[in-house]
């Protein structure tokens, strides 16, 4: 704790110029019922008169038990000499001690287990404080087990210390009724976290997860130490999240971003995406290094948690540790690479933004193969990139990011390891500073409550309510609605109304009675709204049914028009009509008192329109 008081102040025309007390005769005689309430007592009788109280010599009978207790002046006394050494780290602290003689003893008496203030001294040797600084006393300062409790809780959530300080001084009503400082809330929360880790950070981890398993049977942890003995890998993985890989484990993604620990730790978090397409956490480690042999070890105990289930398809980024990981531990699962990072690094590479959005089109186009080829080499040429190696290397690996080559796996909408970052976010909000194993465990579990509950509010969703439906398909979107989650039912409206936009442009010749046969050129945009598209069905229905009008008519008809309602205007209130200017159509004015007219008469040169205007203005 830091030894720096405002009691160390000089005494100035500020504080009292009256050095004793006089309330010996007073005190002596008082009776208490404990030492506790004793100084208590002489605590608050220094707040009232102006100086700081401390605990001064302790004095024991015969059999080891406390027979005096004396409360003194915080400046009774002088610095010990060795203090004072030239030779040394740390700054030297403000002198406090004046050899202050203000005191009392407090005496055990035979009976009843009382205390009593045998002898008291008053008489001040140096000025006393005024009411204003009394908050600043060291005797004054305590910060209790709530407000710490308090503390702690807001701190686990990312809240700063000086944001903390606020919010308590804000709830007690001020500085000086907070009963502590700024400084006193810091040591006090040090003092909470090096209690908490009394016996190392990593056996204060190790424990917690033991406490998990205690109360949760399904919860899996497994790590490994290095040469002398110090924590080297970590994974960890409750039973929920086991259980969510049993039934979404087809698709992880993972990624290793963020290093804000207190051991520079990377922390590598295993996602996918549920039925309500939310991410959800399978598992999380913490490793030594960004190493193929610290994927590995991860990847083998990743998939001990998860019963030797190995997942059908892995997306990361461009890291050739981890793809070399992924080739030794899971080599019949598809590989895809982060398209946020590719495009980051076509841009990084090239410079050239056309070039990245170039890349970018043939990276998520759903063209074949062959076509991707063509476009390829033309890009590449385009943009005179043949020599570049970056360039170079992602033609080798077009496998791994292009989707014509992607075609036919199942990736669960996933194409970057964006799912990782979102996570990576909520850990930056809640860990701002370096801080131990345990605060990243706790600061990650509560990223993953707040997603189990956002998962438990969509299954409320889904399964108390009914989405609206827009098409003309009743029996089909109610049968959808019935069987898919809110946000799957919403992919599946999204390609319902697509699908049912196609329009006929011709027709070949009917090969038999029963089948006819069209070509179909083209399909309305998606990127409008639904009221525009109706009105471009009509549209091409008018101009199909025209030239062919007994083959539309047996399978296209008219739909129901939309009866439009005139607003209804009570009969007591009559509409009126708003009269607007005949030469700029604004309200409030006519043409006579335009403001703009007035504006082009003192512009004008003509005196026939100017004498005209101004004779109508008067």
């Amino acid at each position: 704790m830091d030894n720096t008081d405002v009691d160390n102040v000089k005494p100035t025309e500020e504080c009292h110029e009256v050095h004793n007390v006089d309330e010996s005769d007073r005190l002596v005689g008082q009776l208490f019922c404990s030492r506790d309430q004793a100084w208590h007592f002489y605590k608050g009788f220094a707040r009232e008169h102006g100086f700081s109280a401390r605990k001064g010599t302790t004095r024991l009978d015969v059999e080891g038990n406390v027979k005096t207790q004396e409360f003194c002046c915080s400046k009774e006394g002088f610095r010990v000499s060795k203090v004072n050494t030239v030779d040394r780290q740390r700054a030297h602290t403000p002198v406090t001690r004046t050899g202050c003689k203000a005191r009392v003893v407090v005496t055990a008496t035979n009976t009843n287990d009382q205390w009593v203030i045998s002898k008291s001294d008053q008489k001040h040797n140096h000025a006393l404080y005024t009411s204003a600084m009394t908050p600043f006393m060291r005797s004054n300062r305590a910060v209790s087990k709530a407000d710490i409790d308090e503390a702690t809780t807001l701190k686990e959530v990312g809240v700063g210390t000086s944001q903390v300080m606020n919010y308590l001084t804000q709830q007690a009503g001020g500085y000086h009724n907070v009963g502590f400082t700024h400084k006193d809330l810091y040591n006090a929360l040090q003092r909470g976290k090096a209690k908490e880790i009394v016996d190392g950070d990593v056996n204060a981890l190790i424990a917690y997860f033991d406490y998990k398993k205690h109360d949760d049977p399904g919860f899996f942890m497994t790590y490994s130490v290095d040469e002398s003995g110090a924590l080297y890998n970590l994974i960890w993985s409750d039973s929920t999240s086991r259980s969510d890989y049993t039934c979404f484990g087809d698709v992880i993604a993972f990624d290793t971003t963020y290093k804000y620990n207190l051991y520079g730790r990377p922390i590598m978090a295993i996602v996918g995406v549920n039925h309500h397409h939310n991410t959800i956490v399978f598992a999380t480690a913490i490793i030594a290094d960004e190493t193929s042999q610290s994927f590995e070890w991860v990847l083998h105990n990743f998939l001990e948690a998860m019963m030797n289930k190995s997942p059908i398809s892995v997306v990361t980024d461009g890291d050739r540790a981890m793809q070399r990981a992924i080739k030794s531990v899971i080599p019949y699962a598809k590989h895809r690479l982060c398209s946020w990072h590719l495009s980051r690094n076509a841009q990084a590479n090239i410079g050239d933004p056309k070039f990245t959005a170039a890349f970018s089109k043939c990276m998520a186009s759903w063209w074949t193969t062959k076509e991707f080829d063509i476009q390829w080499r033309s890009i590449v040429s385009e943009f005179n990139v043949q020599k570049n190696p970056w360039v170079i290397e992602k033609g080798n690996t077009r496998h791994l990011w292009a989707q014509a080559y992607l075609t036919g796996h199942f990736f669960a909408n996933i194409r970057s390891t964006q799912r990782c970052e979102s996570m990576n976010a909520s850990l930056a909000i809640a860990l701002k500073h370096k801080k131990t194993y345990l605060d990243v465990v706790r600061a990650i579990e509560d990223g993953i409550s707040r997603m189990r509950m956002n998962e438990l509010k969509a299954d409320y969703l889904s399964s108390h309510t009914k989405p609206f439906q827009i098409t003309k398909l009743v029996d089909l979107e109610s049968h959808a609605a019935a069987i898919f989650t809110r946000e799957s039912f919403r992919v599946f409206q999204d390609e319902l109304i697509r699908e049912t936009l196609y329009r006929i442009e011709a027709e070949i010749k009917s090969l038999s009675d029963e089948c006819q046969h069209y070509i179909l050129s083209n399909y309305v945009d998606l990127n409008v709204s639904p009221e525009v598209m109706q009105m471009a069905r009509f549209a091409a229905l008018r101009s199909t049914s025209s030239s062919q009008p007994e083959h539309c008519s047996k399978h296209v008809r008219d739909p129901q028009r939309k009866q439009r309602k005139r607003k209804e205007v009570p009969k007591n209130k009559v509409e009126k009509k708003i009269r607007r200017c005949g030469y700029c159509n604004g309200e409030g004015h006519n043409k006579l008192t335009c403001p703009q007219v007035k504006l082009s008469l003192r512009t004008s040169t003509q005196p026939t329109s100017t004498d005209f205007f101004e004779d109508g203005m008067e």
